[in-house]
């Protein structure tokens, strides 16, 4: 079967996507690239029930819907709406916050809308290897100064982000951002070991000390003391660049998120930039593909609170 393909431009997604019928076949594709598979029995026949969009199992005569299982499970708003959420998180560098996405796809409550692309983050979570080779690790804050505080690691109501970022040569690698509670050994430790390979990588830190029992969980770890607070962009060049573009692109296209829902965020950027490499036509494919793979996240779960 030929590789879908996604939209390159706004007008080619008004062509080749005008209809929900359009949007169903896509999807059906992205759902069984191989052919319909029945999730009850594994029968890989079906006959299709075009008019309410089902697939009836030939062998159990169990019916499905192409949105069953999947982030989209449920869900009353059209095909095209998801589709144009799918284009926006996929291809846009900057994304789109929800009260623009409400303005341009005519949703008719801002909730639906930031609901919707919740939804398409949650799928979004990184499930590829851990990083490898030379790993900068640091953190940064995110959220508006506060009185009283006086630098340093000093957090306030502030969200803590830890980040780990490739080096691979003039250019940063992949990227691996995370909240986590506060900057212990027993926060930061948890999040080296997920992000990081320690047969394959050398995690270079500050000196900050609770970097300083990596060698003990089996990490080759480099730690250079920072000195004036200038010089932490020297340090740790690729991990500040990170932290700099994260904080440009939620205060330009967001204006500032809550610490509740930041890790949804993260995904999201965190996503798009290990792909910035991909033509952008794939970008919305993929994204299109991890909404399809992923399990239902309900309402209620998005609105619970979220930890590091």
């Amino acid at each position: 079967m030929a590789k879908l393909r996604g939209p390159k431009t706004l007008m080619e997604f008004q062509a080749r996507f005008p209809d929900e019928e359009a949007c169903w076949v896509y999807l059906r594709r992205a759902r069984w690239p191989r052919g319909f598979v029945c999730p009850a029995c594994r029968h890989r026949r079906s006959y299709p029930i075009r008019a309410r969009r089902l697939e009836q199992c030939q062998a159990c005569r169990r019916q499905t819907s192409v949105t069953a299982g999947t982030v989209l499970h449920g869900s009353r708003v059209p095909l095209r709406i998801w589709f144009w959420a799918f284009f926006f998180l996929g291809r846009h560098k900057q994304g789109i916050s929800a009260l623009q996405f409400q303005r341009d796809t005519g949703l008719g409550s801002y909730q639906t809308a930031w609901s919707l692309l919740h939804k398409v983050r949650s799928a979004l979570a990184e499930k590829t290897d851990r990083l490898g080779g030379d790993v900068e690790v640091d953190e940064t804050y995110i959220g508006a100064r506060e009185k009283g505080l006086h630098g340093g690691r000093q957090v306030g109501r502030k969200a803590i982000v830890a980040g780990a970022v490739e080096r691979r040569g003039r250019r940063a690698g992949s990227v691996r951002l995370a909240v986590v509670g506060n900057v212990s050994a027993a926060a930061l430790g948890p999040f080296v070991e997920h992000a990081v390979d320690p047969d394959t990588a050398t995690v270079y830190t500050d000196a900050w000390r609770s970097y300083a029992h990596l060698h003990t969980r089996g990490f080759r770890h480099l730690a250079e003391t920072q000195g004036p607070p200038e010089r932490s962009a020297e340090l740790l060049p690729w991990a500040h660049t990170v932290f700099s573009n994260l904080k440009s692109w939620l205060r330009g296209t967001y204006h500032g998120v809550s610490k509740k829902h930041l890790p949804g965020y993260l995904q999201e950027f965190v996503y798009r930039f290990n792909r910035r490499w991909h033509e952008q036509q794939d970008l919305f494919t993929l994204v299109l593909g991890a909404a399809t793979h992923a399990p239902p996240m309900p309402y209620h779960r998005l609105t619970a609170e979220q930890s590091g």
